[in-house]
């Protein structure tokens, strides 16, 4: 399926790329310098444009599962749950809307690998507590720019999502040091590998 939408997809991203500066200014703010930053589930790669401008000395790796979108990121295609880096390489590690695309246990643990001490895990991703209403515009929205195959795979994965909660506790029984925040749409969970 992100082979087929993922010049829509790119297009739908730059549109919103303010949203994605702003996370960007939240990691800025919790760290002042990373070396190298790994972007998992990069999709075209705003995100990592972002942060590039927000990073400029830094590394920035896109990593994800999708061709097409490797091609637009010019990012390493691979799958989440076996990240081809060595450990501890990272100081930061991004899944920006991507981890309710993924194995989250396994994803998670070679995050935590592929992180050095004191690096960060950075998720912004799917509110499963959203409001109804909230999950319904965004399926007719996201119908009318990506098509019915995608609306409705994200209405299934949003519904099927792990709660904030659960996430950060499956981080905290990998050893890392968890912050849990929800939005209206979106969660934003920081662990700290210590």
């Amino acid at each position: 399926m992100w082979d087929e939408i993922s010049k829509r997809y790119h297009l739908w991203s730059l549109s919103n790329r303010w949203f994605y500066f702003l996370i960007g200014l939240e990691i800025k703010g919790r760290i002042d310098h990373a070396e190298y930053i790994l972007d998992v589930g990069s999709g075209p790669g705003i995100f990592a444009e972002e942060l590039a401008i927000l990073f400029p000395k830094s590394k920035i790796v896109c990593f994800d599962a999708s061709t097409e979108m490797c091609k637009l990121s010019r990012g390493i295609r691979g799958d989440a749950s076996y990240l081809p880096f060595k450990e501890n390489t990272f100081d930061i590690v991004t899944f920006f809307f991507s981890l309710h695309e993924l194995e989250i246990a396994s994803a998670l643990e070679e995050a935590k690998r592929v992180l050095r001490r004191n690096g960060v895990i950075f998720i912004v991703d799917l509110n499963r507590d959203a409001p109804q209403i909230l999950k319904r515009a965004s399926k007719l929205i996201l119908e009318r720019i990506m098509g019915k195959k995608y609306a409705e795979h994200l209405e299934k994965t949003w519904r099927e999502f792990k709660s904030c909660e659960e996430i950060a506790e499956n981080l905290r029984r990998k050893g890392l040091e968890v912050e849990c925040r929800k939005g209206l749409q979106e969660i934003r969970i920081i662990a700290k590998k210590i």
